[in-house]
């Protein structure tokens, strides 16, 4: 509703061995509106120089939608290669959905990817669990795509740059110097994304407080400035204004 973004709210599947993406799948669901919405906002907006980002769920997210996160953790233990053939029946789901995207002639693609957060998975376990398939989903794609994980991804930060996103989103837990001196050790092109506080700054703070965090995400080398998260349906108005004002400021853009 307007108050809430949207969650899933019971795990459709009762195993990780159940666990299949439907023939059909960017033809059910929310997908016939994005493609109409898609479609309108070409016809607005296409003159104005005006980008269209799609975005969508990565793979052990939607299997934790699917079946629960901590469901998922414990099977890693225990169902290393079940869970490894549910991430790729979900893999397929989502390769046709950047095809969709690229289709659509979308500028760009965030994937979001909460649950790959070191909090939750051990950056040796995002290695070798993940990255295959990350991979294979930035191979898929016409359009540059971007990476965002939640919260403290310091130590996620090197398997995040060498999936081949041409750009990871930071939260704002992420200090911009130390993901630009990673990069620069890995040898990486990816641009570093994001970083400006969505839950506390954006939703809670003034607008003179979101122009300081801005500034100095743009004085660090934020390569491209964004929400350091989904934007909180709440978070006022003026403070998503200020988030462009002090970029222009900063870049004297009149």
């Amino acid at each position: 509703d307007h108050d809430n973004s949207s969650s899933t709210t019971h795990a459709p599947f009762k195993d990780v061995s159940d666990v299949e993406m439907p023939d059909d799948y960017i033809h059910n669901a929310r997908f016939p509106a994005l493609i109409e919405a898609t479609k309108i906002l070409h016809e607005e907006y296409d003159d104005k120089d005006v980008p269209i980002v799609g975005a969508m769920s990565g793979p052990i997210t939607v299997l934790g939608q699917c079946l629960g996160i901590e469901g998922i953790l414990k099977k890693i233990a225990t169902d290393y290669f079940d869970v490894e053939d549910a991430l790729d029946a979900i893999t397929d789901g989502l390769i046709e959905q950047i095809h969709l995207y690229n289709d659509l002639d979308m500028d760009a693609i965030v994937l979001y990817e909460p649950n790959g957060t070191p909090e939750l998975i051990a950056p040796e376990i995002y290695y070798q669990l993940l990255t295959p398939f990350h991979e294979t989903l930035t191979e898929e794609s016409d359009i540059p795509i971007v990476l965002h994980i939640c919260g403290d991804t310091n130590a996620q930060l090197e398997n995040m740059m060498t999936c081949g996103y041409d750009g990871i989103s930071i939260a704002d837990d992420v200090d911009v110097n130390y993901a630009k001196q990673v990069r620069e050790k890995i040898g990486a092109d990816t641009a570093i994304c994001g970083n400006i506080s969505t839950t506390d700054t954006l939703f809670m703070k003034s607008p003179a407080v979101v122009k300081e965090e801005v500034t100095e995400a743009l004085e660090k080398g934020v390569d491209v400035l964004l929400p350091s998260c989904m934007i909180a349906p709440l978070s006022p108005e003026k403070n998503i204004k200020a988030m462009v004002e002090a970029r222009n400021e900063f870049f004297d853009i009149q």
